[in-house]
């Protein structure tokens, strides 16, 4: 069996980015094991982000990263690209109950907006108080 090498045109959308990549710029949380340290996200899209970060990670580690935006925002990462002496790139997953959070942040990139209190939940107010409880009571 021979391999034969792979067109050029195929090996560039092969290694293309599937999702659009914005700069974004938060101080994270880095948590693995028992271990904690601090980096600094640089870019992010909807399937990874590259953190500078001093600490020395393993190709294929895995730890949970927390933005620090208004409310902090957790992530899962893998690394999957390591560039010593500046930080690593890591795909990402996103927990279900992060899921609607992640998506308002970057849907607020993408149009420019504010990211830093993206999906921070609105403070309540006694009248959104009260139309939250009459609307439970109705629905009862």
């Amino acid at each position: 069996m021979s391999a034969s090498p792979i067109p050029r045109e195929e090996l560039f959308n092969r290694l293309r980015r599937s999702f659009t990549r914005y700069q974004f710029r938060v101080q994270a949380e880095l948590v693995w094991q028992s271990r904690r340290a601090w980096g600094r996200v640089v870019d992010i899209s909807r399937g990874g982000m590259f953190i500078e970060v001093d600490n020395n990670f393993r190709l294929n580690a895995t730890f949970s990263v927390f933005l620090a935006l208004n409310v902090p925002l957790q992530l899962d990462c893998r690394v999957r690209r390591i560039v010593p002496g500046r930080g690593v790139g890591v795909s990402l997953s996103v927990p279900r109950d992060m899921k609607a959070r992640f998506d308002a942040l970057l849907l607020a990139l993408d149009f420019g907006t504010d990211s830093v209190s993206t999906g921070a939940p609105l403070p309540t107010t006694p009248e959104r108080a009260t139309a939250k409880a009459a609307a439970a009571s109705a629905g009862r």
